[in-house]
């Protein structure tokens, strides 16, 4: 057979294979109308170059106004932003605040943006931006929140009532237990029997108060309810609280007097936890001590004691929600795992900061820090 013949398309393969070569160096490209009408969510891409408007269906059903347009110049862009939103009872000032903003970046160059939230008639929106180098632009979504945020608020009115329901027996419970308490207060047996009752209704009052409040998703300073107050007849409160409750551990205070400004309630909240983990985790009695010492512009509140302490390498997790440490000397002892979450939460709610350090075998200390703006000292006569 003839070698020529046998092989007759070897002659064009160098062509035919830069053929194809030069047909992969332009790959098919998707015009952004194309792409935006694609995409299933409510989004729109504004041209800062051409000073084009694309906008999908799903847009145009929610906001109808919000068609595919060309502008002039970025002026006339500005001006339909502005009319548009304005028309579906925006808040003008938070308008003007994300058209600032919006615009400052588009010249940027890792242009970037945090998700902003409008009233667009019945509608709630989250708008959440990406942008483009070229053509130089923006992708911005507009996510429909209506339903979650409606959701929240009645979880809130939920969670508002459920603790009304649950603190009424316990406040009554309380009180009785301690007219029981006065009542049989010689004889020993008896007294130590609703003290122990009292101890297990505060734990479950505290317990009540941690779940209810780790249930806020939006936990934050407008929760708080500050007031000023003078901060060392709370801790002594504390002090004798416990000193009645834990009678085999001694609580010792140290600290000077100052008024500060905070939510007086969910700072107890947060010592009650601090000092029940104190409590709970010294097993064998001993030691806590609460200080409160000033350094630099810091007032530092500490808790401390010498009971089993934390091993090193679980101390950045302790923080967390549901972390419980995983030692021999803590699976015995019953928890949650959220006080001290619940700690953190209160004390970032403040703007306060929490610390904490151990040595395992040896005790624990938990460090909150308040910034001079929160506290004012205070001279006694």
């Amino acid at each position: 057979m003839n070698r020529k013949s046998f092989y007759p398309a070897r002659r064009y393969s160098t062509r035919s294979t830069g053929v194809r070569r030069k047909r992969r160096r332009f790959p098919h490209t998707f015009p952004i109308s194309t792409i935006v009408e694609e995409v299933q969510d409510a989004v729109c891409y504004l041209d800062f170059t051409q000073n084009f408007l694309y906008s999908n269906k799903q847009l145009r059903a929610i906001c109808p106004s919000m068609e595919t347009r060309h502008f002039s110049n970025i002026e006339e862009v500005t001006r339909f932003f502005y009319d548009t939103l304005e028309r579906h009872g925006a808040d003008m000032t938070k308008v003007t605040l994300f058209w600032e903003e919006l615009l400052t970046n588009r010249t940027g160059c890792s242009p970037s943006m945090e998700a902003k939230t409008f009233e667009l008639g019945e509608f709630t929106m989250q708008l959440i931006f990406n942008f483009t180098h070229s053509p130089r632009g923006v992708f911005i979504m507009w996510r429909d929140i209506t339903d979650s945020i409606r959701f929240e608020e009645q979880k809130d009115a939920f969670l508002a009532e459920l603790s009304h329901e649950f603190r009424s027996p316990l406040t009554a419970i309380n009180g009785y237990i301690e007219l029981l308490m006065y009542q049989h207060s010689d004889n020993e047996k008896t007294h130590g029997m609703l003290t122990l009752v009292k101890r297990e209704a505060e734990r479950l009052e505290r317990l009540v108060d941690n779940f209810l409040d780790y249930q806020r998703v939006n936990y934050s300073e407008e929760l708080l309810t500050r007031s000023t107050f003078e901060l060392r007849p709370l801790l002594e409160d504390l002090v004798v609280h416990y000193k009645t409750t834990s009678p085999r551990h001694d609580i010792l205070l140290s600290a000077e007097n100052v008024s500060l400004e905070a939510d007086s309630e969910k700072l107890l909240q947060l010592l009650h936890n601090l000092i029940g983990n104190a409590i709970k985790y010294s097993p064998d009695g001993g030691n806590v001590y609460i200080d409160l010492v000033k350094e630099d512009e810091l007032l530092i509140l500490s808790v401390r004691d010498t009971g089993i302490g934390i091993p090193q390498e679980a101390i950045p997790y302790i923080f967390d929600e549901y972390y419980r440490v995983d030692s021999d000397a803590h699976r015995p002892i019953k928890g949650t795992g959220l006080g001290l979450r619940i700690c953190k939460r209160i004390a970032e709610a403040h703007g306060w900061g929490i610390h904490a350090e151990s040595v395992y075998g040896e005790g624990t200390v938990f460090s909150i820090y308040l910034p001079s703006s929160t506290y004012v000292p205070r001279v006694d006569a």
